[in-house]
């Protein structure tokens, strides 16, 4: 420390000599005094004045600084005068620097503007240091050096995260992308899974959704478990059934040290399905929808198996919430939870619905909590475990007594796919029927005597053409004047591209007008005494697909191909294509065919 003080002492000899040196080369006024205290001889601390300080500034903060002996000051605040104006004052214009006190970084004289901040160094007492030492903290200098240099640390570590993240937000960004445009599978998937990719698909048409999930973010589930949904969206995001999208955050993702996305959580990110299904969400929906129909529609059993399994999940669910939520009794102990199921699927096997099991599972959980009740000293446990036993055994006793139908409690989950497949079965038996009555009109139809057809129905009769008479012709042309319509009526049907049928009455002509200005008659074959007519040369765009028309004219024995426009059916002759009334027993196998189609095309637009 001492050898730094004579350094000191010689660079302030050779300043003070420079100084000297340029006053009397210059001739400028001498340096202001120095204040020093106690004492110029010995001083402690010195005084340094703000350039704009006035002279009343200067005599208060002397006589603010001012002592005799360390750890005394020469006046008191209130004498000198109001506190709170002298301690503004003295911090404002001037500061102090403690001579014998430097900062443990620079070694400069460390610096105070009050006398609370000179106390706070621990050396204002009695013992002030005659000799320089080391500070506990830095000085100001130091502290707003280590600021700034932490600030700019701060800021450059703030950009290197701005860049990595940015960098991990193109990389999650372009595993989407190769996600959504991922290649068409070559395999449909087993059938519970396209069931539950159907009610996928319901849960984005009904709610009009590009995306679901997150999956940890849902209040159900689609398969009846979380574990069971995760599962699901992994194989059918294998086999490209299923595309992960957003949202989704950065959290959803794992990253290399490069930034590069790695995996991803799977209950993390959002799902829909890829573009190869199409362009869109809601036609990659449409299509989804028609294809996993038609492919269920070949598994109509498999889906009638997976709905008994899942009610009778639903029904295990229910005993076990029962037991823990109403009596407070503890779970069904994991080793008779497969007993508890297999007793409620055999039950729905043989006949019994969902509402009965869960009228038995009731009674047999309120059954073993009253021999819970009157049997003490029973292990944990053995309350739920006789209510499986119990299960089994109402379930043996209701085949020869009547079940009440219980509602099931909107406590008990119910997966979607559950909702999914009972509304797909009741479609199909819908449609079974409405063919199977579609069928037997149609045979009784077709196998009406010959003899009845040509000479009971007559048939209409042909309106003798008048000669064409071009001068009038011409002559009502340039007037504007229509060509009356001499054709004779007929009732016909038509369905239009929506799937609308109506029953009408109107000329010839106006029918081939209701097809359009270009139609084409196309003979039904498997119903000889049925036609229709078709448009010819129309576009999707202008004229929309008529799927419920396509499907009539593949039921009533045509072989036309998919059709655009309004469709239009009439009566023929058996031996004749001249159009005639639809009888009314015509007329219903036309409304069967309608429904028989209606009930098979895609309802995706539903």
């Amino acid at each position: 420390m001492g050898k730094r003080d004579q350094r000191r002492k010689r660079q302030r000899a050779k300043q003070k000599a420079a100084a000297k040196q340029q006053r009397v080369s210059t001739g400028t006024p001498a340096a202001p005094e120095r204040v020093l205290y106690p004492n110029p001889d010995k001083p402690l601390i010195e005084l340094h004045f703000n350039d704009d300080i006035t002279d009343d500034a200067k005599a208060l903060c002397r006589a603010y600084w001012e002592f005799a002996q360390p750890g005394t000051w020469a006046r008191n605040v209130a004498e000198i005068g109001q506190t709170t104006f002298v301690s503004r004052t003295v911090r404002t214009t001037c500061r102090v620097s403690l001579l014998t006190v430097v900062c443990p970084e620079c070694t400069a004289p460390l610096t105070v503007t009050s006398r609370s901040e000179m106390s706070a160094t621990g050396h204002w007492n009695d013992a002030f240091p005659q000799e320089s030492v080391r500070a506990r903290a830095t000085c100001q200098d130091c502290r707003e050096s280590a600021r700034v240099e932490a600030a700019a640390a701060a800021a450059l570590e703030k950009q290197r995260a701005v860049k990595a993240t940015e960098q991990k937000i193109e990389s999650a960004s372009r595993w989407l992308a190769r996600s959504l445009r991922a290649d068409e599978p070559l395999t449909y998937p087993e059938p519970r899974q396209a069931l539950a990719l159907l009610a996928v698909s319901d849960i984005l048409q009904r709610g009009n959704l590009e995306s679901l999930g997150p999956l940890k973010g849902l209040t159900y589930t689609v398969t009846g478990s979380s574990s069971g949904d995760i599962e699901l969206v992994r194989e059918m995001y294998q086999e490209h059934w299923l595309a992960a999208t957003t949202p989704a955050s950065l959290d959803a993702f794992a990253f290399n040290d490069d930034g590069e996305a790695t995996s991803m959580y799977l209950d993390a990110v959002s799902w829909t399905f890829p573009r190869w299904l199409g362009p869109t969400t809601r036609e990659a929906i449409t299509a989804v929808t028609g294809q996993l129909r038609d492919y269920l529609t070949e598994h109509t059993a498999a889906v009638a198996q997976i709905v008994q399994q899942l009610e009778a999940g639903m029904a295990v669910d229910y005993l076990n919430g029962l037991l823990t939520n109403r009596y407070d009794e503890t779970p069904i102990p994991e080793h008779r939870l497969p007993d508890a199921y297999d007793f409620a699927l055999k039950a729905i096997q043989n006949g019994y619905v969902l509402e009965q099991v869960i009228a038995v599972a009731w009674s047999a959980a309120a059954s073993s909590v009253a021999w819970g009740q009157r049997t003490p000293g029973l292990k944990p446990g053995a309350v739920a475990s006789a209510s499986v036993t119990n299960l089994e055994r109402r379930i043996g006793y209701a085949k020869d007594r009547p079940v009440p139908h219980y509602d099931v409690p909107n406590s008990v989950p119910r997966p979607a796919m559950h909702g999914t497949a009972v509304r797909f079965l009741a479609e199909r038996e819908e449609a079974s029927t409405a063919l199977t009555l579609f069928k037997t009109l149609h045979q009784r139809v077709n196998s009406r005597d010959a003899l009845e057809l040509d000479h009971d129905l007559a048939e209409t009769p042909e309106v003798e053409k008048e000669p064409f008479d071009r001068d009038k012709w011409l002559s009502d042309l340039l007037e504007g004047k229509k060509e009356p319509d001499h054709t004779p009526a007929v009732t016909f049907a038509s369905v239009l591209p929506t799937g609308a049928l109506s029953i009408q009455t109107a000329t010839t002509r106006q029918m081939h007008l209701e097809v359009g200005s270009m139609s084409e008659g196309l003979p039904l074959d498997g119903t000889a005494t049925l036609d229709a007519l078709v448009p010819v040369f129309e576009d999707r765009e202008t004229h929309k697909p008529n799927p419920v028309a396509t499907r009539m004219i593949e039921l009533l024995g045509g072989g036309y191909g998919i059709v655009n426009g309004t469709v239009v059916f009439f009566q023929t002759p058996k031996n004749g294509r001249s159009p005639r009334d639809l009888d009314d027993e015509h007329q219903a196998l036309i409304r069967a065919a309608h429904t028989a189609a209606t009930t098979s095309a895609d309802r995706s637009a539903e």
